[in-house]
């Protein structure tokens, strides 16, 4: 029950999670701690993401650990 009201008042104070898999890598929102090849996808896409990242309003809180396809 606190981990729901606490998620929803940092929800509603402006906190969202950064969607990183399936989109570009952005060094401004994702830490790379590695790469995959996958040939089925365009050099530099986020395959997969480790740690979510966060931001609130127009600041980063904490960026998404990903792992970035390189071909």
């Amino acid at each position: 029950m606190i981990h729901r009201q606490l998620g929803d008042f940092l929800q509603s104070s402006g906190l969202q999670p950064i969607d990183a898999v399936g989109g570009a890598f952005d060094p401004k929102l994702h830490d790379a701690l590695g790469h995959e090849t996958d040939p089925a996808q365009p050099d530099g896409i986020v395959l997969k993401q480790l740690r979510r990242g966060y931001r609130l309003a127009d600041r980063l809180v904490r960026p998404s650990s990903v792992i970035v396809n390189k071909l």
